[in-house]
């Protein structure tokens, strides 16, 4: 029993530490409020409780609002719940740190290690504010260090290991790169097909976790994996946060001493420490290698002879390691992320195997922490975009060998009595003190204002209450959804962003929008009236009297809703989606996936809109989608449609092919071409943007031929080949527009080219 008491004191003493670290971070968190993605995160959390109010964002990770949907369903709905709910995970994190710390170092060196992970600046600046970062690594943290215990002590311990590595990664989806030193350690452990039958039970038990999420994402999105795509991104963030672009790929090695913390002489000391200890730890890990084992098994000589190996098959590992070694290095952040991490991976295997007959001290365990950090490094490198809190999910990792070099330095100075190794004591207490003097001084430091973007959006919430007791029943768009979405208790759309100014009461006006809540000034809303004004917010209702009467018609495919309406001018309101409900930018994947497919609407759906644009848009059977557009136009209908975004792909390209009777062609246009008008156009004097690529190269397009009675009449060509021409069928004509002449006008940002597409367009679509 005594030798419990020393590890059971620290991890009370660890515990009752990191316990007000994390309520004194809470309560700064409360006063502030919550941030951009927490909105959507206690949204998710209040309709996993059944007190949903119509929005919500099921595309993110769904653990920490399933978790903060229990107290919800108990009544305690606040937005601070969520915040606690973050504080625990981050408790029971570095709980786990320690616990995994202990089956490697002594027990103050484990509790140091906790404690410097709980206290990193990096660390600190995420707990409690109810994103997933904190929650995500504290379950990474778990899944492993049961891993470890699953193939040390007990095979069962797989039956909680890799369920909680599945709610890492419900928690935070790029937590499932976690596989990649799951995989690894069991590979090195060798003792994967004695366990291979609670192995199973193990991953059985995590799709059990999995599943009843795998039945909401169908539900709700219809599709049960459409979320995890997510995770080859990165990163769930959409909101307000600051995003540097960050070609660096050693970005957060040059940032490391900001994550240690943060600038003042005092806390600079503990980055000095600190690197010290990695730096002398690293050497002296590599000279016990050396010299201690090495030397004895198998080389003859001295140490300057080190590299003379006498066993073959022992240099072929170490060709093997130099190798993939020179590979990672060579083509590092020049190949994709997954070639990087599984060129590692490998490279992490031939290190071991070439250390196996080496007697170290764990190395299992060390190589699992070498391949945690390094997945996550590459990973996060290598993409041009980087965050600082990303560094979040290396801290465990990069503790780990803080404490490793702390270990080495005090072996070889012990001072030693009785099994304690008064060194690593005494270094270890001085650096606690340091510690726990920065981590008080930072907390003290961080600012504890109240949000003013929060406090104006609930000013302006309870405005809007008490103006329009029937607000919830009424179309609401704002720059700031999430929030009103909380604050109001219904479905607020988002307003999208965009670069022309004159876009937004268009877009207003487009789906009928009855309120507008805004933070930002000028958005030249011409159609609105402001009707309150709560410190940055703006409140704005809808006049239907100063609304103009415009065209409405249907786009089919992707790609021009992001700027077709700017180059005619917004002068015509162009409906992306099914229906008149599917708001901007909402993101209802069931239909997104519908928008692309012509024949998934009826002739009477088309009826309904004055035009039907057609762009990169995609068919179940082509010769239904023909008959559609055919019939429609026959019938009176107007159709705009460009090829340019079909002539490549097996199931949609039309290079070279047949539809609507006309034939399709890709061909390249001269950078400068000669431009004819129609005789009845007035525009020769016109003069285009050059036809050259956004790299340089060569304008393609698609070239149009009609083989039939119906000619198309050309308005405008470039070198004898349509750019805009006209082919009458039945009642109602086709417009063609050839070489991706939309998206020309709007890359060179040609007024006088748009000023002519919006002038021939609204001139030959007025039926």
């Amino acid at each position: 029993m005594k030798k419990y008491i020393v590890p059971v004191t620290l991890l009370v003493i660890l515990t009752i530490i990191v316990s007000w670290i994390a309520y004194q971070r809470v309560l700064i968190q409360v006063n502030i409020g919550p941030g951009w993605d927490t909105f959507a995160f206690l949204a998710n959390a209040m309709d996993f409780a059944g007190k949903g109010f119509g929005y919500a964002e099921f595309d993110r990770p769904p653990f920490l609002s399933f978790l903060t949907s229990i107290p919800f369903r108990l009544g305690y709905t606040n937005e601070a719940t969520i915040f606690f709910v973050d504080g625990i995970l981050f408790v029971f994190g570095v709980v786990g740190l320690y616990l995994f710390l202990k089956l490697r170092f002594d027990s103050i060196q484990s509790f140091l290690g906790a404690l410097l992970f709980a206290s990193f600046p990096v660390i600190l600046s995420w707990v409690g504010l109810g994103y997933t970062d904190v929650a995500s690594v504290s379950f990474s943290i778990w899944a492993l260090y049961l891993l470890v215990l699953a193939v040390k002590k007990d095979s069962r311990f797989f039956y909680l290991s890799f369920p909680v590595a599945m709610m890492a990664f419900l928690t935070r989806y790029t937590a499932g790169l976690i596989l990649f030193p799951i995989l690894f350690y069991i590979l090195i452990s060798g003792r994967y097909l004695q366990n291979f039958k609670n192995m199973v039970i193990g991953v059985i038990g995590s799709f059990i976790v999995l599943m009843p999420f795998l039945i909401l994402n169908n539900e709700k999105l219809g599709d049960p994996f459409t979320p995890f795509f997510s995770f080859f991104a990165g990163s769930e963030t959409s909101g307000l946060e600051s995003i540097a672009y960050q070609p660096n790929p050693f970005y957060y090695l040059v940032n490391l001493p900001s994550y240690i913390s943060k600038d003042s002489t005092f806390s600079m000391w503990l980055v000095y420490i600190i690197v010290f200890i990695i730096i002398i730890g690293i050497v002296l890990y590599f000279y016990d290698i050396f010299k201690l084992e090495l030397m004895k098994r198998r080389v003859k000589g001295h140490i300057s002879k080190i590299f003379n190996i006498e066993r073959t098959s022992t240099k072929i590992q170490a060709v093997i390691f130099l190798i993939f070694l020179v590979l990672f290095i060579g083509t590092f952040n020049r190949v994709s992320y997954m070639t990087s991490e599984l060129i590692f991976f490998v490279l992490g295997f031939s290190a071991f195997i070439l250390l196996k007959d080496v007697k170290i001290k764990d190395v299992e365990i060390d190589l699992l922490f070498l391949s945690w950090f390094m997945t996550y490094f590459i990973f996060h490198s290598t993409f041009a975009v980087k965050v600082d809190r990303y560094f979040v999910t290396m801290v465990p990792a990069f503790s780990y060998f803080i404490i490793l070099g702390l270990s080495e330095i005090s072996n070889k100075l012990k001072l030693k009595s009785k099994e304690i190794n008064f060194t690593s004591w005494i270094i270890s207490i001085f650096l606690v003190i340091i510690i726990l003097s920065s981590t008080i001084s930072f907390i003290n430091a961080m600012p504890n204002k109240k949000d003013y973007i929060v406090e104006d959006s609930k000013k302006a919430s309870e405005f809007l209450k008490n103006y329009d007791s029937s607000y919830k029943s009424k179309l609401i768009y704002s720059d700031v959804w999430p929030t009103f979405s909380w604050y109001l208790e219904a479905n607020i759309k988002p307003m999208p962003s965009f670069n022309d100014i004159r876009a937004y009461n268009h877009e207003l006006e487009k789906y009928n929008v009855d309120y507008y809540l805004t933070i930002y000034g000028n958005r030249n809303l011409t159609s609105y009236d402001k009707i309150g004004q709560f410190g940055t917010v703006g409140v704005y209702k809808k006049n239907l009297n100063k609304f103009e009467t415009k065209p409405v018609m249907l786009y089919i495919g992707k790609n021009w809703q992001n700027y077709v309406e700017n180059v005619l001018g917004f002068k015509a309101f162009i409906i992306n989606g099914l229906s008149m409900d599917y708001g901007a930018k909402e993101y209802d994947i069931k239909k997104m996936n519908e928008d692309l497919y012509l024949d998934d609407y009826s002739l009477d759906e088309l009826k309904k809109y004055d035009a039907v644009l057609l762009y990169n848009f995609a068919w179940h059977d082509q010769h239904k989608a023909e008959n559609l557009i055919l019939t429609y136009v026959k019938d009176g209908g107007t159709v705009i449609i460009d090829l340019s975004g079909n002539l490549d792909g097996i199931y949609y390209g039309l290079d070279d092919s047949i539809f609507l009777n006309t034939l399709i062609t890709r061909k390249s246009l001269n950078e400068n071409p000669k431009i004819v008008f129609s005789s009845n156009l007035t525009n020769e004097s016109i003069k285009f943007s050059p036809f050259i690529t956004e790299d340089g190269g060569i304008w393609y397009g698609a070239n149009y031929e009609a083989l039939g009675e119906n000619k198309i009449k050309n308005l405008v060509v470039a070198d004898g080949k349509t750019l805009i021409g006209i082919q009458k069928i039945g009642k109602g004509k086709i417009i063609w527009v050839g070489y991706n002449l939309f998206f020309h006008a709007f890359y060179y940002n040609n007024t006088i080219e748009k000023e002519m597409v919006k002038d021939i367009f609204s001139l030959y679509t007025k039926n």
